[in-house]
């Protein structure tokens, strides 16, 4: 797949869903690809030197099919739009969520401020860090329910999502 024309030099924000798709691609968990090619604390993919995202090939994407949405829009703004799109809606809801409760409880005086702690892990920067790693927070549910971890992504983002609607739910 040749990337598009405009590769250099963009930013590319990830979802959750993504960076699960690329560690697919890759063959490593999720943590991997957020260590080593999302730029610290940001949630967007790391440029080379040369300003090319760090997948960028002459001869195309070395991600090929596990691209991300961003980067498809690019080559054809069709391909495969549907999926990436549905999963961004429903991250998007858990997000809004998360920020109507935080400011809910701003809003309620300093007896029911989030102990620091909570305050540090639901900050943008790290809560967008945190909700990167599917692989580590669907090991953990499935080890706490004593089932094995799925190897379908879909089933796999199935339980990503659950995991953040009960951490949202309290």
């Amino acid at each position: 797949v040749t990337c598009g024309p405009h590769c250099p030099g963009n930013r590319i924000p990830l979802t959750p869903y993504e960076v699960a798709r690329i560690a697919r691609g890759l063959g490593v968990p999720t943590g991997e690809v957020i260590r080593r090619y999302v730029r610290d604390g940001s949630g967007v993919l790391e440029v080379g030197d040369d300003g090319n995202c760090v997948f960028h090939r002459t001869d195309g994407c070395e991600l090929d099919t596990e691209r991300p949405m961003s980067c498809r829009n690019f080559a054809d703004p069709l391909d495969g739009a549907g999926r990436f799109v549905e999963r961004a809606r429903q991250y998007r809801a858990i997000l809004r969520a998360w920020r109507a409760t935080r400011e809910a409880e701003a809003s309620a005086g300093p007896d029911s401020f989030l102990s620091a702690g909570e305050l540090r892990r639901h900050a943008a920067p790290e809560l967008g860090m945190w909700i990167l790693d599917v692989d580590s927070m669907v090991a953990e549910r499935c080890q706490a329910r004593g089932m094995p971890i799925p190897r379908d992504l879909e089933d796999r983002i199935d339980i990503h999502l659950e995991v953040l609607r009960s951490a949202l739910e309290g």
